[in-house]
């Protein structure tokens, strides 16, 4: 391919990938008017995926930030089910501006090849709207306060013929 991958291309190897700020910053008060949560890592790739249920970190990644371990949960995904932490986490996603406070799921994300050290699943998006545009390789994520473009209505269908009595 000239000029190297596609949009399109690049959105099916990698998915819908947003750059996030992980830590736990134990003065930061959620809902709260104040400062942000001091961010343990930066500019963090994290994988926003409506086939998961929950979020996920690696389970590299917090360890080396020391996150709080607060539980233990038996999972399922690809790999079958396994014991894994549950860490108290916040991420922080500066594009949104939007900070998610609670637990995820330490997973062997980086070890199994994934590029992401973190994943965004349907506990995240059932608060945003994820605009999915694979042709152009284009995904928009918004806030209900910040809406996203709006998407073409579908027409409906057009009425069913009345059928015609049969002979007789």
């Amino acid at each position: 391919m000239p000029g190297g991958a596609s949009g399109a291309d690049m959105l099916c190897v990698y998915g819908p990938t947003i750059f996030v700020n992980i830590g736990f910053d134990s003065a930061y008060k959620a809902g709260k008017p104040g400062p942000l949560p001091v961010a343990g890592i930066t500019d963090i790739r994290a994988l926003v995926d409506s086939g998961a249920t929950e979020s996920c970190i690696d389970s590299v990644l917090a360890a080396q930030l020391n996150l709080p371990i607060i539980d233990k949960r038996t999972i399922g995904g690809i790999g079958g089910a396994q014991q894994v932490n549950i860490h108290l986490v916040q991420v922080h996603i500066p594009s949104l501006n939007f900070t998610i406070y609670g637990n995820f799921a330490g997973v062997h994300l980086t070890a199994g090849g994934q590029p992401h050290q973190a994943l965004l699943g349907r506990s995240f998006l059932r608060n945003h709207t994820m605009l999915y545009e694979g042709a152009t390789g284009t995904v928009t994520i918004s806030r209900p306060d910040t809406p996203a473009p709006p998407v073409p209505p579908t027409p409906p269908n057009p009425p069913t013929p009345p059928v015609p009595p049969a002979a007789t």
